[in-house]
């Protein structure tokens, strides 16, 4: 993860640079974008181009397809092998399309001498091979590959945006957001500013200053059990199981529901309130919170994923400083499995901080 840190933070910058002091936007979208080209450059090795462009605008225009609240209902009611052939469904036919590329970068990897490769998930999936001490086909990979280009990057992206719709107090003064989430503390924003400037002396962040960075680790943690972005876990049995003093025969589909547990008021004291000193004050257990799942079945991601998020908030937070619109509020909304803000969470850059990468580049120009 460390070895992507500097793709990580570049993409931040590169979005901030945009960014317009008073001027109102969605962060969402460029959250979207950060997380898109981090997995693409750690799943294929690529950075700015033209195919980066290409398989950029396939991922989200599959995405957009996949997105209807009504796509779950259509699995239910048409065959899947009938979908997954027609170039009239709107969610398959830009599926094909990723798919091409997908199979093209496959194709040219295995090409080349393995010394040349690159370091990327790619090439380590082209040298793996299976139990069977054979390589991996080419379907394989490509779902290997699609599940890291569309998991890897959407609900991170989703996360991010609601992290910074807790963090970031309310303007002109404090009310709580709508929908299902906490009453923000105002002063979580100035305490992360606080611990960023104390670790890294007013620098740009560095890949060294991130473990000392634990206010910020406790505030992302908090924001993933106050926001939920995925509100059950889903498990079948394979053997008899015991739960609440019910034994459930094998074959039988369980989920556990993190968006009840993370609001339990025995584990979580006032669990409206968004506090991230809790995650400071103790340490809990794979079944008191579990926003990637858990078992041996926890999300591959997980680590990746906390590691990229602290890695864009601190570089994002060290450059600006950011308020909330008047009367802005955040209502979750179904995004396909997903649980995202509806307004995209809409954010005002208030200042650009002094001796921010942006400052200082401005100031060189001169």
């Amino acid at each position: 993860m460390r070895s992507f840190f500097d793709a990580m933070q570049s993409a931040t910058l590169e979005s901030i640079g945009s960014w317009l002091v008073g001027e109102p936007f969605r962060v969402l979208e460029p959250m979207q974008r950060i997380t898109l080209r981090v997995i693409l450059q750690a799943v294929f090795g690529i950075t700015a181009g033209v195919e980066r462009d290409e398989i950029e605008g396939k991922v989200h225009r599959l995405l957009a397809k996949g997105r209807s609240r009504y796509s779950l209902l259509l699995l239910k009611i048409l065959p899947l092998q009938w979908l997954q052939k027609s170039r009239r469904a709107p969610f398959y036919r830009e599926m094909a399309s990723l798919d091409e590329s997908l199979y093209a970068r496959i194709a040219a990897c295995r090409a080349q001498p393995a010394d040349v490769r690159g370091e990327n998930i790619l090439a380590d999936l082209i040298a793996a091979t299976g139990e069977d001490g054979q390589p991996l086909g080419d379907q394989e990979i490509r779902d290997a590959l699609l599940t890291l280009l569309l998991a890897g990057h959407e609900t991170t992206s989703i996360a991010l945006a609601w992290a910074l719709e807790q963090m970031v107090p309310p303007h002109p003064s404090p009310s709580p957001p709508g929908g299902e989430g906490g009453v923000r503390g105002t002063d979580v924003l100035e305490k992360i500013r606080n611990e960023l400037r104390e670790v890294t002396g007013g620098e740009l962040p560095r890949a060294e200053h991130l473990p000392h960075l634990e206010y910020l680790d406790a505030a992302i943690r908090e924001s993933l059990r106050v926001r939920t972005i995925l509100p059950i876990v889903v498990r079948l049995t394979k053997r008899a199981f015991t739960a609440g003093g019910r034994e459930y025969p094998p074959g039988v589909v369980l989920c556990p529901c993190s968006h009840l547990v993370h609001r339990r008021p025995d584990l979580y004291p006032e669990p409206e309130k968004f506090r991230p000193e809790r995650f400071l004050e103790r340490k809990y257990a794979g079944h008191e919170w579990f926003p990637f799942g858990g078992g041996h079945r926890t999300c591959l991601g997980m680590a990746f994923a906390l590691y990229e998020m602290k890695v864009v908030l601190a570089t994002l937070l060290s450059q600006v400083n950011l308020m909330r619109p008047p009367g802005a509020q955040s209502v979750p909304i179904r995004r396909g499995l997903s649980l995202a803000p509806k307004d995209g969470v809409a954010l005002i850059v208030k200042e650009i901080l002094k001796g921010s990468a942006r400052t200082l580049a401005a100031s060189s120009s001169r």
